[in-house]
């Protein structure tokens, strides 16, 4: 792929900020992946899965809140 811009390159493709805490956890249809908002409580930012009903389900819904324990 070929961009004809005069824009910088840093803002065509921006470096991804890394500092959050997020994990990775299995589940029956995939991996959920969770960033730490406090101690117990984590939001959804992404399902991994290649069974097309999880995406229905609504407690995978990205920016949902989840407490593990």
């Amino acid at each position: 792929m070929i961009l004809y811009t005069m824009m910088p390159q840093e803002m065509i493709f921006p470096e991804e900020n890394t500092a959050t805490k997020q994990i990775l956890i299995d589940i029956n249809e995939g991996h959920l992946v969770l960033e730490q908002v406090s101690n117990q409580e984590f939001r959804v930012v992404r399902l991994i899965s290649t069974d097309p009903n999880a995406y229905l389900n609504e407690n995978y819904t990205p920016g949902k809140m989840i407490s593990l324990f």
